[in-house]
């Protein structure tokens, strides 16, 4: 279907034209001494769950799922980009922040897992919970620090993220076609989301609590992200389509 590849062709153009951004450069330590040590260990958890991605290149390359080609897995490949670059930033923050990055995280580990045992579909599955995760997080933080780059950096991660969310939201809608398949998204999306979000408030209730956010705030708003990604991947093609 046309539509489609024109789709894939225009995402990969969209993350193309964000390439060649340059990273943040660092400020003077003494700028956030003032914020708990409980955000520079919740960013770098963050800042290892978006490294890595290989494996999801490969099998988009290979897979024989319909309604993707090539410009999806070129659109993949810049997506994993991105998110190398996010974890970079990132790792800027965490060491503005006087804290030290992570080799290993029992959740980031879990989420790692679990991507490798699955095929592509529930890859993105689990990797669109991981966007709706990371814009209301990064959000609710730049809402609580002080006017600075740092929040500059934080709120261009959750534009970004949000770019991310519409791209995996296009492919499983792809793959979305027929009414039981639907149906399946609807149950697995849901108990998917509720683990994240659970395995979140608990991995980070230090800097949730450091920071005074409201956890009934943050919960509202991945159930609201949550539900929004559920429309736009069960909405009929190809009324869902909104970037392409």
């Amino acid at each position: 279907m046309r539509y489609r590849d024109t789709c894939w062709r225009e995402w990969k153009e969209l993350f193309v034209s964000r390439m060649d951004r340059p990273l943040p450069a660092a400020e003077p330590l003494r700028k956030y001494s003032e914020l708990p040590p409980s955000l520079a260990k919740s960013l770098a958890i963050f800042q290892l769950g978006e490294s890595g991605g290989g494996t999801i290149i490969e099998q988009a390359r290979t897979s024989e799922l319909p309604q993707i080609d090539k410009h999806y897995a070129d659109a993949m490949a810049l997506f994993v980009r991105e998110e190398n670059r996010h974890a970079d930033i990132l790792a800027i923050c965490v060491q503005q922040l006087g804290g030290e990055l992570i080799k290993d995280n029992w959740t980031a580990t879990l989420f790692v897992a679990t991507r490798r045992l699955i095929g592509l579909r529930l890859k993105v599955l689990v990797l669109l919970a991981a966007e709706v995760v990371g814009i209301c997080y990064y959000h609710l933080l730049a809402a609580r620090l002080p006017k600075s780059p740092m929040r500059t950096w934080l709120t261009e991660l959750v534009s970004d993220e949000q770019s991310h969310l519409d791209f995996h939201c296009c492919f499983l809608n792809s793959q979305c076609n027929h009414a039981w398949k639907r149906g399946l998204f609807v149950v697995t999306w849901r108990t998917t989301m509720l683990l994240a979000a659970i395995a979140v408030m608990i991995d980070h209730r230090a800097a949730i609590r450091d920071l005074g956010i409201n956890k009934r705030e943050i919960w509202r708003r991945w159930m609201t992200f949550s539900r929004l990604a559920e429309r736009l991947v069960i909405r009929p093609a190809p009324n869902f389509i909104r970037v392409c």
